[in-house]
């Protein structure tokens, strides 16, 4: 089936399961993420885009070149209203999100 969630993967969905299954374990961290002089994990981070900064989650990191490039998810607007968009950006585009802001 033509676009099937398979699609351009390349990788099998018994490989993906392990993969998960590892990354879950407590402490443990995926093969392909072991390399010692990877970034540090980040999972929440500000994306500053084509529509101001905004909230995203950074999926992951790849080496790229001589440098990085985070797989990001974010929203971004489209006729119908909100899309969850899924993209690789310049780590330039992204910050770390800080402590949450309080007020009183």
């Amino acid at each position: 089936m033509a676009g099937g969630m398979s699609a351009g993967r390349g990788e099998s969905l018994a490989s993906r399961v392990a993969t998960t299954r590892e990354r879950q374990r407590p402490g443990g961290v995926a093969p392909q993420q072991r390399d010692a002089d990877a970034p540090p994990a980040t999972r929440h981070c500000w994306y500053d885009g084509p529509h101001g900064r905004q909230a995203a989650l950074l999926l992951e990191w790849r080496r790229v070149g001589g440098g990085w490039s985070g797989r990001i998810a974010v929203a971004a607007p489209d006729p119908a209203g909100w899309a969850l968009v899924e993209m690789w950006v310049d780590p330039g585009m992204l910050a770390p999100a800080g402590p949450p802001v309080t007020t009183g």
